[in-house]
């Protein structure tokens, strides 16, 4: 089942909006990179504990784009908006890759392409997936047991909601100083049972 309209829209702007900052962030290193006009001084760079630790963020921002996108295939929230975006973060990310090619060592370390693929996986099929039962952030539902204990145990309880740790941070660091709190749609049953259960 689809989120109702105008909740859709309001995940399709808290989303789009994480994902432009997400797409500023790799597009900005990007800049800095190009900006060493000497290969062997970019390796210097990349190769150094404070560069390998950059480009490690990096990394994390842009597996935040994949659960992002895993979240919205959960969802259904497929719109033109969110696949520009989605676009303009995949060119960036492979130009990024083309620059740190020229230290393999570095290229190494990374994870595969197909790991950080796995992110949008975690996307649990569910006919009416509930919000509340998803990171506040990415929207990706909550990993349940037969997850791998590191996706489990990267997750934050702030004011009742579940969040990946790295989706809050990116979004406290990036986005706004307070992190979003999607309302579920008013069929969910999920939630027609938690309220009742209140009562």
């Amino acid at each position: 089942m689809a989120i109702e309209p105008s909740l859709h829209d309001a995940c399709t702007a808290h989303l789009k909006t994480c994902l432009q900052n997400i797409h500023k962030v790799i597009q900005r290193a990007n800049e800095i990179l190009c900006g060493i006009s000497q290969p062997s001084v970019c390796s210097e760079v990349l190769l150094s504990s404070r560069g390998a630790d950059y480009i490690s963020g990096v990394v994390e921002v842009y597996r935040l784009s994949k659960r992002m996108e895993g979240g919205m295939r959960t969802h259904n929230m497929d719109c033109e908006r969110l696949r520009f975006v989605l676009r303009d973060i995949e060119l960036s990310w492979n130009n990024l890759q083309a620059f740190l090619s020229i230290c393999p060592s570095l290229l190494q370390t990374l994870p595969s392409q197909s790991t950080l693929d796995d992110a949008a996986e975690y996307a649990v099929s569910d006919l009416s997936p509930c919000l509340q039962s998803c990171c506040g952030v990415c929207l990706l539902n909550i990993p349940v047991p037969e997850f791998p204990p590191d996706v489990k145990n990267c997750m934050i309880n702030i004011g009742g909601r579940s969040y990946h740790t790295s989706c809050a941070n990116f979004w406290l660091h990036c986005v706004d100083p307070i992190l979003p709190v999607p309302t579920c749609h008013s069929s969910c049953s999920a939630c027609v049972k938690l309220n009742k259960d209140e009562l």
